[in-house]
């Protein structure tokens, strides 16, 4: 909630209908579990790579998004898209807004957050092969939703 106003901002401001926020990445690294720093990293890079090819995802502020950071923002007249979505994990977050993006031209964009992951949360999962399972399965899925479907030409 820190960041509540920066956030919806750009939204507030009719510069964009959803906004993506980015962690820092010296806190990300720094305040999360090293192995969710770097699946998601990795994943981020990913989903950038496959989304550059359309013009939704080219502008300064998509280039770059943060797409496995859990809070989004976007306009209350698009709550349907997300309402209507039928995924049931991770999917559900980020389908409605990359088919929004890519079929009805809506503005995306990210703002930078200096973000603090909680010290038990990382003490909790840092180091347990659960957590990194569950890590995996969470690309593995997205990959194959994301990825394979919603971001291929």
């Amino acid at each position: 909630m820190n960041y509540m106003h920066q956030i919806a901002k750009p939204i507030l401001d009719g510069a964009t209908d959803v906004v993506v926020p980015t962690r820092n990445d010296e806190l990300f690294r720094e305040t999360y579990p090293i192995e969710q720093y770097h699946s998601e990293s990795f994943g981020n890079l990913h989903f950038d790579l496959s989304a550059k090819q359309f013009k939704g995802f080219q502008s300064e502020g998509a280039k770059k998004l943060d797409w496995l950071f859990g809070p989004f923002a976007f306009k209350a007249s698009l709550a349907s898209s997300w309402l209507d979505y039928e995924g049931t994990s991770w999917d559900a977050q980020i389908i409605p807004y990359v088919r929004g993006v890519r079929k009805l031209n809506w503005r995306i964009t990210s703002v930078n957050v200096n973000f603090r992951h909680p010290k038990e949360m990382k003490e909790q999962e840092e180091g347990y092969p659960a957590w990194t399972k569950k890590r995996l399965k969470q690309l593995n899925l997205l990959f194959d939703l994301l990825g394979d479907e919603e971001l291929s030409p």
